[in-house]
């Protein structure tokens, strides 16, 4: 599929190692916008979507986009100009590693490369979103204390092996996991998935659990209550 027409946004495709996915619509929905929420830092845009859809919940906030990939770059480039938020996506093409900025933001987020114990793909661009090469899950917090604001939160989605190495290094670094889901594809599925979002100020933890299909293999009305403002046809 080369392109993915939502609601309010069109994404293309074709150029980019990586095609939109359930992981990053379902975590783009699920990611309530809080009013404190006036900047936000995407690390690793790849087509954009994530930013777009962030764009979309929130007319105020203002989004800065890290993509390495010179291609997913310019498809996410392109992507954003054709939006209507384009004004307030700040797309750069560079290793978020080795980015510089002074400036400090409210919340950022990540659908970060995590298969780092899978069978490494043959094509490198698509190894390189998938697999951690460049990129280590330790670095998000590394990031986030490096660009967060004092009450900043940092929220991605993994699955269950990458999730607990995450939540560990961050309770160890006294942060604080503040909403956790479990994401099963059915009710008897095994959990495939964690949305997470931390916090650097105390506070519960709210967990809950998400199935994606009914066992007749239909979007679960949860599935489609969190996602609906983004899909078409739902």
């Amino acid at each position: 599929m080369s392109g993915f027409k939502f609601k309010q946004f069109s994404i293309n495709q074709d150029k980019t190692a990586m095609k939109i996915g359930t992981d990053s619509i379902l975590f783009g929905s699920w990611l309530k916008m809080s009013s404190s929420y006036k900047s936000i830092l995407d690390i690793g845009a790849g087509t954009g979507l994530l930013s777009l859809m962030m764009a979309q919940k929130n007319s105020q906030v203002s989004i800065t986009a890290l993509e390495i990939d010179e291609d997913a770059f310019l498809q996410s480039k392109g992507n954003i100009a054709n939006s209507k938020w384009g004004n307030r996506i700040d797309l750069n093409h560079t290793d978020a590693n080795l980015w510089s900025c002074d400036k400090k933001y409210d919340l950022l987020i990540s659908n970060p490369p995590y298969f780092s114990k899978a069978l490494e793909a043959e094509d490198a661009k698509r190894n390189k979103a998938r697999h951690q090469v460049d990129f280590k899950i330790e670095d998000l917090l590394s990031l986030w204390k490096k660009f967060g604001t004092e009450n900043s939160e940092l929220a991605c989605v993994l699955p269950i092996d990458q999730a607990e190495v995450l939540i560990d290094l961050a309770l160890k670094e006294s942060f604080y996991l503040k909403k956790q889901t479990l994401v099963k594809s059915n009710i008897e599925s095994k959990v495939i998935r964690h949305l997470l979002l931390f916090s650097k100020e105390k506070a519960p933890t709210v967990m809950s659990e998400l199935c994606i299909y009914t066992l007749e293999k239909k979007y679960t009305k949860t599935y489609i209550d969190l996602t609906i403002d983004f899909y078409l046809g739902l």
